[in-house]
C-alpha cells in the first residue's frame, strides 16, 4: 500500500457501502456515492498529481531552476525540495492509476455494465454534493461560496470526466 490510502481495504469498502445505499437509496445514489464521489476524487487525486509534476517539469527547464525553495510564515520557514516533491507525485501517479483500475474491477462486480453507463449517460453532478443535493441546495451551496464553481472547475469537472468514461470504457 502507498501514501494514498492507509486501509488497505479502502476501495472494497468504498463498493461494499455502495451496496448498502443501493439497498436503501437506490441504484442512482449508490452510483452517485461510489462513482461520483469516490471514484472521481480518485480521479482527481491523480490530476492533481499530473499537475504538479507539470509545473515543476516546466521550472526545471530553466537554466537557474533550484529545487530547495525557502516559503517564510512570521518567524517560521517551509523547506521545500522540488526534486523530492516531483518524484513523490511521480509515485502517486503509479498508485493511483492502479488503484483506479482495481476500482473499476470492483465497481464493475458490484454493478452491471448497463447500470454504470446509464449513470454515466445522466451526466451527473460529480463531487461529495453531487449525488446528496438536490438542484436549490447545490445552486445555494454555490451562490454562498461554499461550492467553487467556475469556468475553470467546470472545465476540470469535464477532463475528469472523460478520464472516468475512459477507465470504465463507456462512451457517451
Amino acid at each position: 500500500m502507498g501514501n494514498i490510502f492507509t486501509n488497505d481495504n479502502q476501495l472494497e469498502e468504498w463498493v461494499e457501502a455502495a451496496g448498502a445505499i443501493q439497498d436503501r437509496f437506490g441504484i442512482e445514489k449508490a452510483l452517485g456515492y461510489v462513482i461520483g464521489e469516490k471514484f472521481y476524487n480518485l480521479v482527481d487525486t491523480l490530476h492533481s498529481a499530473r499537475k504538479i509534476m507539470r509545473t515543476i517539469n516546466e521550472e526545471q527547464k530553466n537554466p537557474n531552476f533550484n529545487p530547495i525553495r525557502v516559503t517564510k510564515y512570521k518567524d517560521r520557514e517551509l523547506v521545500t525540495n522540488l526534486d523530492e516533491t516531483y518524484e513523490n507525485e511521480k509515485a502517486r501517479v503509479i498508485e493511483a492509476e492502479g488503484l483506479l483500475v482495481k476500482f473499476v474491477f470492483l465497481i464493475n462486480q458490484a454493478f452491471s455494465p448497463h447500470e454504470i453507463r446509464k449513470y454515466f449517460e445522466s451526466h451527473p453532478r460529480l463531487g461529495i454534493h453531487g449525488y446528496i443535493s438536490t438542484e436549490e441546495q447545490h445552486e445555494f451551496l454555490v451562490k454562498h461560496g461554499a461550492i467553487e464553481h467556475s469556468i475553470d472547475t467546470e472545465i476540470e469537472d469535464a477532463l475528469i470526466f472523460g478520464d472516468m468514461l475512459k477507465y470504465f470504457g463507456v462512451n457517451v
